[in-house]
């Protein structure tokens, strides 16, 4: 039975590695059962079965075996899930953010911007720099090096006024 479990939990770790994120879940009511905290479990249970049962030889030793494994599986697969998992999640969605959240933000041109034309900003969203096109809202020519305020976003065009 360890052996399976064993078995199972790597050849399942092996199947999501190479296939990336096609069998991971966000979980919702459901977080812990993600694919990849039931493969460990299972690899680690498996594990400490095979290791714990030369040992504990007998009827006896057999269901402290087996809830040494079970215990081990379920501790490992919940110490992964909260320092490992949940942190890396929360560090992914804190790099993303919605645009619309960007208006009254002040922007710097690094591309003038010709009359009725063009040019590109550089602002600081979330710790992070981004570059976007821009175009000025009254249709006026913004120089290089100059400061906007961000007034309006269509699809990846940023609509600027100057300061």
């Amino acid at each position: 039975m360890y052996f399976v479990f064993f078995g199972v939990g790597v050849g399942f770790i092996v199947i999501s590695l190479l296939l990336g994120g096609l069998l991971d879940t966000e979980g919702g009511a459901f977080a812990f059962f993600k694919p990849i905290l039931i493969a460990v479990f299972l690899t680690v249970a498996g594990g400490m079965g095979l290791l714990l049962t030369p040992r504990f030889y007998g009827t006896a030793g057999s269901g402290i075996v087996l809830a040494i494994s079970l215990l081990s599986g379920f501790l490992i697969a919940t110490l992964l899930n909260f320092f490992v998992i949940k942190p890396l999640l929360r560090a992914q969605n804190t790099s993303t953010f919605n645009k619309k959240d960007t208006i009254g933000q002040i922007a710097k041109v690094i591309s003038p911007i010709p009359q009725g034309g063009y040019g590109k900003i550089s602002f600081s969203v979330s710790g992070s720099v981004v570059t976007s096109p821009a175009k000025s809202e009254d249709g006026d020519a913004v120089n290089k090096g100059e400061s906007v305020e961000i007034t309006q976003v269509e699809g990846s065009t940023y609509f600027v006024k100057k300061q």
